[in-house]
């Protein structure tokens, strides 16, 4: 952000990092341009949006019905993009997660999604939904991750907080079923972890558990070359109810990602 020289447009679930905040503040005193979406229920969002405002940076909530804006989502003089699992909040930085850097094409596609949620948080249209060059969002994430499962032929690794959808725990026990090595780092306090667990094991899924300390927030499914990253948790709500905000990755990005992912599965493993 200290970089910016013309605009930051940031959609948060979670702002409360002190540096941030104050980050976006004197990027508003040098004359960027910041506009802010948060979600209008978390606690620290609604404090960190009361400052901004004080410092004249535009600030809106995008209110999503029967579910929060989930998005993490970084946009700097649509350009340089930061997306991924990451909210920017007092203790996000001691979770383990991931995000990704875009620029390019990646800066234009994001500006597109930013811009829909930017307008209906001030009440103009719907939220992005849909394909957005390498972004996907609401009703396009699940089929996404579904069709990088099914087209996984070698390897496959899921790690995730939550895993309770049905449809991609299938996904990942039918890839098994066809030869692809699938392994499943899960997060031992999220929702329906141990029976996500014992239901992957019996199809052979190797399943490693997270430690507690430091917690798995990550949300990243990795096979072979593809790989999606983002806000969506492997869960109901996101795929239903919360607004999400998912980057497809393809060739060296992809083995990046799953090279990360592969690196949270051998620490998983390592004594705590």
């Amino acid at each position: 952000m200290a970089t910016a020289r013309h605009s930051i447009d940031l959609e948060m679930y979670e702002l409360g990092n002190p540096g941030i905040v104050a980050g976006l503040e004197a990027a508003r005193r040098r004359g960027v341009l910041v506009r802010v979406v948060s979600d209008p229920t978390e606690t620290q969002s609604k404090a960190s949006d009361a400052q901004l405002e004080r410092a004249g940076i535009a600030v809106r909530t995008l209110a999503v019905r029967g579910g929060i804006d989930h998005v993490k989502l970084l946009v700097v003089d649509h350009a340089r993009v930061l997306v991924g699992g990451v909210n920017f909040g007092r203790g996000s930085s001691a979770t383990v997660d991931g995000d990704v850097v875009l620029s390019g094409a990646g800066g234009r596609a994001a500006t597109s999604v930013f811009n829909r949620d930017w307008a209906a948080a001030g009440g103009a249209g719907m939220a992005a939904n849909g394909t957005y060059g390498p972004f996907v969002t609401g009703s396009a994430i699940l089929p996404a991750m579904l069709s990088i499962i099914g087209h996984a032929t070698t390897s496959c690794t899921i790690v995730a907080n939550y895993l309770s959808d049905d449809s991609i725990q299938h996904a990942l026990v039918a890839a098994r079923r066809r030869g692809v090595a699938v392994t499943a780092v899960l997060n031992p306090t999220g929702y329906g972890e141990a029976s996500a667990a014992a239901w992957l094991e019996k199809g052979r899924v190797h399943v490693e558990i997270a430690p507690t300390r430091p917690y798995l927030h990550a949300k990243i499914l990795a096979c072979g070359p593809e790989a999606m990253i983002g806000s969506a948790n492997f869960s109901y709500d996101a795929m239903t109810v919360n607004h999400e905000l998912d980057v497809v990755l393809d060739g060296r990005a992809g083995l990046m990602v799953g090279d990360f992912a592969l690196g949270v599965a051998r620490a998983d493993q390592s004594p705590q």
